[in-house]
């Protein structure tokens, strides 16, 4: 996992960047670099990371702001905070946000990578990966802004609801959805109407399933509701 882990990291100084940088591709990881919160939204726009390391104070858009961003969001990428401040956890927890770890500057390189390798192998989720506006989950990516589904490098349209009940599954791989549940989330009310969910099921099975007649992503559990497996 660690040879093909892709990492952010966030600092508004070039010369933490890079060191950070040598000794990631040290450990045999790859990364990325933005030099301030509004070049890294736009970075977690397009792509996924496995892990980012931020920078908590910076001048444009600080650590407080992707933090926040993030969790709007519901983007779970592990994160380690950067910071020279004192009690930055108790700072940051007391407004209902979390990091995976603190890391207090200055720092000893080796040591930051020894945290970022823990977090990777202790990662609960590893299958699913949520960036903004896209999610992957084993051979499946869904684009939310675009209301498109891409397997196998073949990419179909979404309607909305499609969009938002695959989004749904994939955010929660594993578990089972009751009928009413799903219409609870998806279409905001409790009054549903199962031919229209079944409908819907079905046109998604016939976008991401091999065999949509056989589907092992979106699985049906008979008098229950409905269960998405990614692998």
């Amino acid at each position: 996992m660690l040879n093909r882990a892709s990492i952010l990291v966030v600092d508004d100084d070039a010369d933490i960047r890079h060191l950070i940088g040598i000794y990631l591709q040290e450990a045999g990881m790859q990364y990325k670099e933005a030099k301030s919160g509004t070049e890294a939204l736009i970075l977690l726009e397009n792509e996924s990371f496995d892990l980012i390391i931020l920078d908590f104070m910076m001048d444009d858009a600080d650590g407080l702001h992707v933090l926040n961003f993030l969790h709007a969001h519901q983007i779970e990428t592990p994160i380690i905070v950067l910071s020279a401040l004192t009690e930055i956890k108790g700072k940051i927890e007391n407004l209902g946000l979390v990091a995976d770890d603190y890391v207090a500057k200055p720092f000893i390189p080796n040591k930051l990578i020894a945290r970022v390798i823990a977090i990777l192998r202790g990662s609960q989720n590893p299958s699913t990966i949520v960036s903004l506006n896209r999610i992957e989950c084993g051979p499946i990516i869904l684009n939310e802004r675009s209301r498109s589904v891409e397997k196998h490098k073949i990419k179909y349209s979404l309607s909305q609801t499609e969009c938002d009940l695959l989004s749904m599954f994939m955010r929660h791989p594993g578990q089972i959805f009751t009928k009413d549940e799903m219409y609870t989330l998806v279409w905001k009310h409790d009054i549903f109407d199962t031919n229209k969910l079944d409908t819907h099921i079905q046109s998604l099975r016939n976008k991401i399933e091999d065999d949509p007649k056989s589907p092992q992503h979106i699985k049906t559990i008979r008098g229950i509701g409905y269960r998405f497996e990614g692998e």
